[in-house]
């Protein structure tokens, strides 16, 4: 099968773009795959994939973008086009017409109220279950997000680990347990109600990423006398070695689509306590979630996680992000969804 995907971003890495890195290469070992992206993501492919570079930091309706896009996909002659989130799927929507006898598939990562650009999809794909909302059920498909397994760390590996990140931060009680974060430091993801909900809960607090909020967040650290329970690591390549050694992974987002760290913690037998937001709320128990927004609640949901018990109840839903949120098992999904639409 011949398939293009298109990733119109222009530079950052986050869920988005590596579902897509992911999801192309899985297909590539099988398919005829050809991905339409920004020349900064051409090395996240494998060799199977081949890459055509176009500047997608233009806008979505720059006609010499739109010639270009229609001129490179009628070159190729694809089976399926699939547009990864809402400018690809813009783009698409406006060149449909030039694109005569092609499957068009399109993916909801992320909440929006105008869905109307997804609908050019033949077939139109939602990382969870909310974001179908506004799609009708001839055409809706869930995929969740998946992830390459991670090979676990020896006992020495974390040991050593560990005590790297000990020594940078002396300031830390070493045998406290670890509550880790790990994401983008931008205001979507309300990291500083995160850091309000950790006082008074007996764990220190690992932040891995970086991002615009940063120095405010360190200066909030600071205001809250709490240097000695919070420390930021910036980014870190090695952020799927890190949640080997959290006691809990927190997500405390105002908005998801289906966030990768939660299935790499589920992969990793790790305790999950998030925020409501979409995807998290179809996998979690209840006693470790919070509203939106609401301190105490996440605060309370940080306390139930850190208890001995909680572990027992995660064990199924380890066995289920195992099986079931794999970049194979996203892969094969999306393929069946291809097949039906080239037999209708």
């Amino acid at each position: 099968m011949k398939i293009v995907q298109v990733l119109a971003t222009s530079g950052g890495i986050g869920g988005l773009e590596q579902h897509t890195f992911n999801l192309a290469n899985q297909l590539a070992l099988s398919n005829d795959v050809h991905v339409i992206a920004h020349p900064c993501y051409a090395e996240k492919f494998n060799r199977n994939v081949q890459f055509h570079s176009v500047d997608f930091s233009r806008s979505r309706w720059n006609i010499r973008l739109l010639w270009q896009l229609t001129k490179l996909i009628k070159t190729i002659r694809p089976q399926i086009v699939h547009a990864q989130a809402g400018k690809a799927s813009g783009l698409i929507a406006r060149i449909r017409p030039f694109l005569s006898d092609v499957k068009i598939v399109t993916t909801v990562h992320g909440t929006k109220k105008d869905k109307s650009a997804y609908l050019v999809g033949d077939a139109v794909i939602a990382v969870s279950k909310a974001l179908t909302q506004g799609i009708s059920e001839a055409k809706a498909h869930i995929v969740y997000n998946g992830v390459y397994p991670q090979t676990a760390l020896s006992v020495d590996a974390k040991q050593s680990l560990k005590h790297s990140i000990d020594q940078q931060f002396l300031s830390l009680d070493s045998t406290k347990k670890i509550v880790m974060c790990i994401g983008r430091l931008e205001p979507v993801k309300n990291i500083a109600l995160l850091i309000q909900a950790m006082q008074g809960v007996d764990a220190n607090l690992w932040i891995v990423g970086d991002g615009s909020q940063r120095q405010s967040l360190e200066a909030q650290v600071k205001q809250q006398n709490m240097q000695d329970q919070v420390v930021f690591l910036g980014f870190r390549s090695d952020a799927r070695d890190l949640v080997q050694l959290a006691d809990v992974v927190v997500l405390s987002s105002d908005r998801e689509g289906f966030p990768l760290v939660m299935v790499e913690a589920l992969q990793a037998d790790k305790v999950m306590v998030s925020t409501k937001v979409n995807g998290v709320i179809e996998w979690l128990p209840d006693e470790y979630l919070a509203d939106i927004g609401d301190v105490m609640e996440l605060r309370q949901a940080l306390k139930n996680a850190l208890e001995s018990a909680a572990i027992a109840d995660f064990e199924n839903l380890f066995t289920r992000a195992k099986n079931e949120l794999t970049v194979d098992a996203m892969a094969q999904q999306t393929l069946k969804i291809y097949e039906h639409l080239l037999h209708t």
